[in-house]
């Protein structure tokens, strides 16, 4: 089964799933928020159904919001309303993908890099669609962090088909593969009590 049709799959089930940390998601978010400006053009990759895009869209000039999946992308266009100018635009696009209206801002990937085919790859299209002195914001699983019985169940639940294809990696290799695309990290934290995700501020120089 290939990611697309995996996440088109399972696109309904993810909307209806509450969101596990609330209080880490809303730190999360507070974070990003204070990283923004009102004239940023954003673009979200991996958006999923376009929960976070949505909240960040008021604050800023504009929001594209893309993910692999058709099924994601017609669910967050069907939860879009209200004012035109504060709506991001959804797009069906992979990870990697040239997308209209670069360069950016800032671009975000939120639990997603884990989740691509080839993070190098990603990365170095999120820096070429980035404007010089543009941030990349992250939050990835790193489960080479993680206990070995942890990544043991992933990769039978992988075999099994229940969960995606995962990259397993730590949070030092992450952190490697920006750095060769050629960010600068800002800085690095965790929200929650979750130690497994970190979350990645990464500058393109000026």
């Amino acid at each position: 089964m290939t990611a697309q049709a995996f996440w088109d799959r399972h696109a309904p089930k993810y909307a209806k799933k509450p969101i596990a940390d609330v209080t880490a998601y809303e730190e999360k978010l507070t974070c990003v928020m204070a990283l923004l400006r009102s004239t940023d053009r954003v673009l979200e990759i991996g958006c999923g159904t376009g929960g976070t895009a949505r909240k960040i869209a008021p604050v800023v000039a504009n929001v594209t919001a893309t993910d692999l999946s058709a099924e994601m992308i017609r669910i967050a266009r069907s939860r879009s309303g209200g004012d035109a100018a504060e709506t991001p635009e959804f797009l069906q696009a992979e990870a990697a993908q040239d997308i209209p209206g670069q360069p950016f801002e800032v671009i975000c990937a939120f639990s997603l890099l884990h989740l691509v085919d080839d993070i190098p790859t990603v990365l170095d299209a999120a820096f070429h669609q980035m404007k010089p002195g543009g941030r990349f914001i992250s939050k990835t699983v790193c489960l080479k962090d993680a206990p070995r019985w942890m990544r043991a169940m992933v990769r039978v639940l992988m075999a099994a088909r229940i969960a995606p294809h995962v990259i397993i990696l730590s949070r030092a290799e992450l952190t490697r593969h920006l750095i060769r695309a050629g960010f600068e990290i800002e800085q690095t934290r965790y929200f929650g009590k979750n130690r497994l995700s970190p979350f990645i501020v990464a500058r393109k120089p000026a």
